[in-house]
């Protein structure tokens, strides 16, 4: 019974609590099985928000514009920071018992951002598939498209940290703090540098 009430308790200061703001269009959803404090939610188009059992989002903020975008956090995940879908078909994936601490997130374009279970992110990171303006050749090609990111399971971000539009981070790894991350970085490895380079391989990590 108790549980039940604590359920029912932190579904209603989810919805209406004063620290909270939740706002979507008519046509999109949010389905919050978590806990937000100190959280904004705004979606405007026919797209859809996902917060999972267990989860903790505490001074976050989730911008969506566009249609046919998700946000998905799988189960246990704490997360702070910002997550930012504009345009169609986008998506973020963050898996079961991640912990961000602090990190701006960035989808645009149909693209998406996948990041495995059991990561630790630090602060001040930011993630994005998008340079946000266009660069055009002389025959008014665009030249820097928007592209997937890609983190693998139990990976360790570092302070400050860059993750730029066609990464791929494989599992068990560890990316140094104050790094630029452009292009693969292999699994259980140690990469630091501008841009990210493995320094030691074979690792392995615990929190």
């Amino acid at each position: 019974m108790k549980a039940k009430l604590k359920t029912f308790f932190i579904s209603v200061r989810n919805r209406w609590g004063v620290t909270n703001s939740i706002k979507k269009s008519k046509e999109s959803s949010v389905e919050i099985l978590g806990n937000i404090l100190y959280t904004s939610i705004r979606i405007k188009g026919n797209s859809k928000v996902v917060i999972g059992k267990g989860c903790r989002l505490r001074n976050a903020s989730i911008k969506v514009r566009g249609n046919n975008n998700r946000v998905e956090l799988e189960e246990g995940v704490f997360f702070t920071g910002n997550i930012e879908l504009f345009g169609d078909g986008n998506s973020i994936k963050i898996g079961n018992n991640t912990r961000i601490n602090g990190a701006d997130f960035i989808v645009h374009n149909g693209t998406n951002v996948e990041v495995g279970a059991r990561c630790l992110f630090s602060t001040k990171i930011d993630v994005r598939t998008t340079d946000s303006h266009g660069i055009y050749n002389a025959d008014g090609e665009r030249i820097n498209l928007d592209k997937n990111i890609y983190i693998g399971e139990h990976v360790w971000i570092g302070r400050m940290v860059s993750i730029l539009k066609g990464a791929r981070i494989g599992n068990g790894s560890v990316i140094g703090s104050m790094s630029l991350v452009s292009g693969t970085i292999p699994n259980e490895v140690i990469a630091a540098g501008v841009p990210a380079k493995p320094i030691k391989n074979n690792i392995s990590w615990k929190e």
